[in-house]
């Protein structure tokens, strides 16, 4: 008899990315009120497979805005890990530092403690290429989703496994009740 044991899933979402990749996709699309639930993402991606942990990466205002403060309490509510870094002040304007840092030591991290078989990275940053390859090198396989106009054939090739966001778009969408 055998055993087929389910794979183990953790998601890192990089929310900035994220953010910015659906503000652009709401102009392309021409659906300006289109938002992601981030819990049915989740879902959408890991599927039937266990999921593990998800994680949302995002900076925060100073003080922070109650709006997001919301939003990352509904995240929360859901079951994902919010890690959100200060925004810190560079001259006149407040930057986000230490995000990436965050996402990338947490994928790695995890990796390296045998904490999922997959890890979905959704973030289309090219900047995560050296993280994706290391995972790979230690045998974990690495799905990238993004909207199809924010990431790079070379990450998309780098992946496993690409999953578009413009086309599990109308699944992924918040409703408002």
């Amino acid at each position: 008899m055998t055993v087929q044991l389910r794979e183990r899933v953790m998601v890192f979402i990089d929310g900035s990315n994220l953010f910015w990749a659906q503000k652009r996709w709401r102009v392309l699309s021409q659906r300006p009120n289109y938002k992601i639930d981030i819990p049915k993402l989740v879902g959408k991606l890991v599927g039937d497979r266990f999921l593990v942990r998800p994680y949302f990466y995002c900076a925060i205002g100073v003080p922070p805005n109650p709006g997001q403060v919301k939003f990352h309490h509904r995240l929360k509510y859901c079951g994902i890990t919010v890690v959100a870094k200060p925004l810190r002040k560079r001259g006149n304007k407040w930057v986000e530092k230490g995000v990436d840092v965050a996402l990338v030591t947490d994928f790695l991290g995890m990796a390296f403690r045998n904490a999922y078989d997959v890890a979905i990275l959704v973030s289309g940053d090219k900047d995560l290429e050296g993280a994706i390859e290391e995972v790979k090198r230690l045998g974990k396989r690495v799905e990238v989703a993004a909207f199809e106009h924010s990431i790079g054939e070379d990450l998309k090739m780098l992946a496993d496994r690409f999953i578009s966001l413009d086309e599990i778009a109308d699944e992924i969408e918040l409703r408002e009740e």
